[in-house]
């Protein structure tokens, strides 16, 4: 493929809160394109209201890419776009989310030397700054660092959704669907656990960050309440975890 990287907005019931994203979104495709990274940019609106999609049809974002899907469930929108994406890496962005401006240019560089060790790599941010319905800053652990350990993984989700990633990736381990009613949720958490089962390294992209918007309500905070879990998964087992992501180290 001829083009390094594809970003993909999603968007729901987003409306205001998107100048700042997609602010932050072209500030941060300016500098890679920059450094010489061709990107291609792609909004995509699933199930989005008719507030958001007028929002999103306005001419200043006509340098962008619209793709309309009816999927409601982020892990379903994002295996739908990935097949027709054109980069050899896949970020995504959240609607009311924001990132570093040097996130992607950083992300390319850590993801391309990975490969050139012959590592299958997945790159996240260094740091998780959380605003609005809820403060609090998380700094993200690479696999290898001797403060990572898979038991983690029974607790909480290291990472976030937000991540750069190879297009096969996706395409060997889409993401599941997301059932709250039933208690299961985190698809981005159960992606982790696949992608470190398989082989596949995460690592952090050092001093690069994703501000996240945590509303008062979210798919997030609807998981939480329900007490939402991970589906089963043989690799969590209490005889294999210890050995989970080993593999790719």
């Amino acid at each position: 493929m001829s083009t390094d990287l594809t970003l993909v907005v999603t968007a729901h019931n987003e409306t205001s809160v998107c100048g700042p994203t997609m602010r932050s979104a072209d500030l941060a495709v300016a500098a890679a394109r920059a450094a010489g990274v061709t990107v291609q940019t792609i909004i995509g609106l699933d199930g989005a209201t008719d507030a958001t999609t007028s929002y999103f049809r306005q001419s200043r974002f006509d340098h962008w890419d619209r793709w309309e899907y009816d999927e409601g469930d982020l892990g379903r929108v994002r295996n739908a776009m990935v097949p027709r994406t054109e980069g050899r890496l896949i970020a995504f962005l959240d609607a009311d989310d924001l990132f570093s401006e040097n996130w992607l240019v950083e992300a390319v560089r850590v993801l391309d030397a990975a490969a050139e060790r012959g590592e299958r790599a997945i790159a996240h941010p260094e740091m998780n700054m959380v605003f609005d319905g809820k403060r609090s800053v998380w700094v993200n652990l690479p696999d290898d660092s001797p403060l990572f350990t898979p038991h983690y993984l029974y607790v909480r989700h290291p990472y976030d959704s937000l991540c750069m990633a190879p297009r096969e990736a996706h395409l060997e381990l889409p993401y599941v669907s997301r059932d709250v009613p039933n208690g299961l949720s985190y698809q981005d958490f159960q992606f982790t656990i696949e992608t470190l089962d398989a082989g596949w390294r995460h690592l952090v992209v050092p001093d690069t960050v994703i501000f996240k918007r945590r509303r008062d309500f979210s798919l997030v905070t609807e998981s939480t309440v329900r007490k939402s879990i991970v589906r089963a998964i043989p690799a969590m087992a209490i005889d294999r975890v210890r050995s989970l992501g080993a593999r790719a180290r």
